[in-house]
């Protein structure tokens, strides 16, 4: 069965904590806040995008939108629109 939105959207939430170690970024951060904004560098956005590939089972495209990759929920609603 597929996961939803909000399954999804959790599941970025732990590969965030996962990735930088701690929640005090993940805690701040609303899942419509744009991750730049709130002070992800370009590099940990990658480190993000690479682990959400491993976690759901997929490739970025090339072409994907800049929006999809702006926050939580763009994120999520990306993936979903995957599956």
């Amino acid at each position: 069965m597929a996961e939803s939105t909000v399954e999804v959207r959790q599941r970025i939430r732990e590969l965030l904590v996962d990735l930088f170690g701690n929640d005090l970024f993940v805690d701040k951060v609303s899942d419509s806040v744009s991750l730049r904004q709130a002070g992800m560098s370009s590099t940990a956005l990658v480190s993000l995008l690479v682990a959400m590939e491993d976690a759901f089972g997929f490739e970025w495209d090339e072409d994907v939108r800049p929006e999809a990759l702006r926050s939580i929920e763009s994120l999520a609603d990306h993936v979903v629109s995957l599956r």
